[in-house]
């Protein structure tokens, strides 16, 4: 097999900048992602195991059984149908974030700690009041990155003449990296309210300075807010703040906790994983935004030169072999092979029962990559194979993506 060294032109390093899309509907304190639905499978009705608008972070225990797991980690016995982590306690102290101390110093040494997949995440609605701000929260922890981005608009001002979040009515929902990777991409996010599908407003990120702006929605919405910042978004961080009071509906409706009111923009996404009880079934929330994503490529240059690549080690490259007759022997003194085998002529006559001259011509259908020590570590395969000959060079562009 011919081995070709790859010159110092043949290898391109590069980054690709994209732009991933991701829409979160919200409906009955459900979240669907995506327009993704349930995927059944042989063993389970959700292959991934994971609740309706949530991803699988590492896709673990894919359309496995969950109900034949049996394994008891305390007597180390029973049946295992599922994957989960396990750490044996030990002198190094090691064990997960999710266990406390309380219960790590419950385990003796050489007890195993498990915990348990798929791990999942999706989108988090929090509200906060005047008196349900205490310190600690999400939203106080906020107050330094939210200062830091003032220079791009005063809404971001954690306490300023526009209102104190610490004393407002505040709407928080959280957005796991997972779904916009590096940040948030610039005038890419987009609110939509709906009472029974009929968008009432929408608010969209129009400046790329973080402020949601209400562009458009019924007469009655538009009158009362037209224009103006119903909250802003950290596009490094993922979160979205929104404190818009200004009526949107103008009937009333259960958003959560409480009488029936009329809506606004802090009642945004309610039932996104935010625990409420009761939420009108006629409202609807769409959240669609674009992520930033990085992927670092190598293009790498392969080349088939003039004259090289003519021969096969295949079989089928040589004629038939009489029965009877062997083309090559293997003994203790090594491996001889005939020297009079004749090459299969595989080159095509347009004329009938005329076989055209003979050309050294081969197919190349994969191309193998190997490290400095001849270790195999990548194949492409070509969607259809390539003829070569003589006088024919190629060049193949081979990418991977890391």
């Amino acid at each position: 097999m011919p081995y070709y060294k790859f010159g110092p032109k043949d290898i391109l390093r590069n980054r690709i900048k994209t732009y991933p899309d991701n829409t979160f509907f919200v409906n009955d304190n459900k979240v669907y992602y995506g327009n993704r639905n349930f995927i059944s499978g042989a063993h389970t009705d959700n292959v991934t195991h994971v609740p309706s608008g949530h991803v699988s972070l590492y896709e673990m225990n894919v359309d496995r059984n969950f109900n034949d797991h049996l394994y008891n980690p305390e007597t180390n016995v029973g049946k295992k149908t599922k994957i989960f982590p396990f750490i044996t306690k030990g002198s190094s102290l090691n064990s997960f974030s999710t266990v406390s101390d309380n219960s790590f110093n419950q385990f003796l040494y050489g007890d195993i700690i498990t915990g348990s997949y798929p791990l999942s995440s999706s989108i988090v609605r929090e509200t906060f009041t005047s008196t349900s701000n205490p310190t600690g929260s999400h939203l106080l922890a906020l107050k330094n990155t939210l200062n830091y981005y003032t220079p791009l608009s005063n809404h971001y001002a954690f306490s300023s003449d526009l209102g104190d979040k610490a004393a407002q009515n505040v709407t928080l929902i959280s957005i796991p990296s997972i779904f916009y990777s590096s940040q948030i991409h610039k005038n890419s996010v987009k609110l939509d309210f709906f009472i029974s599908g009929t968008l009432v407003a929408r608010c969209e990120d129009l400046y790329r300075n973080g402020e949601l702006i209400q562009t458009s929605g019924t007469t009655y919405a538009q009158t009362n807010g037209s224009g103006l910042v119903a909250g802003v978004v950290l596009y490094n961080e993922g979160f979205i703040l929104l404190t818009g009071s200004w009526d949107l509906t103008e009937g009333t409706f259960d958003f959560g906790p409480g009488s029936a009111k009329r809506g606004n923009w802090r009642d945004f996404a309610v039932g996104a994983n935010d625990g409420s009880p009761a939420v009108s079934p006629s409202a609807s929330f769409a959240l669609n935004f674009q992520g930033t994503n990085y992927i670092n490529t190598v293009t790498m240059n392969a080349d088939a030169p003039l004259g090289d690549l003519n021969f096969s080690t295949n079989p089928t490259f040589i004629t038939h072999v009489p029965s009877g007759e062997k083309s090559n022997v293997t003994g203790p003194l090594g491996y001889f092979q005939d020297n009079h085998l004749q090459i299969k002529n595989t080159i095509s006559s347009s004329f009938y029962k005329y076989d055209a001259d003979f050309k050294r011509q081969t197919f190349i259908s994969k191309i193998g990559i190997y490290d400095k020590n001849k270790n195999l570590i990548a194949i492409a395969n070509l969607s259809k194979p390539i003829k070569k000959t003589e006088d024919k060079d190629y060049t193949f562009r081979l990418k991977l993506d890391i």
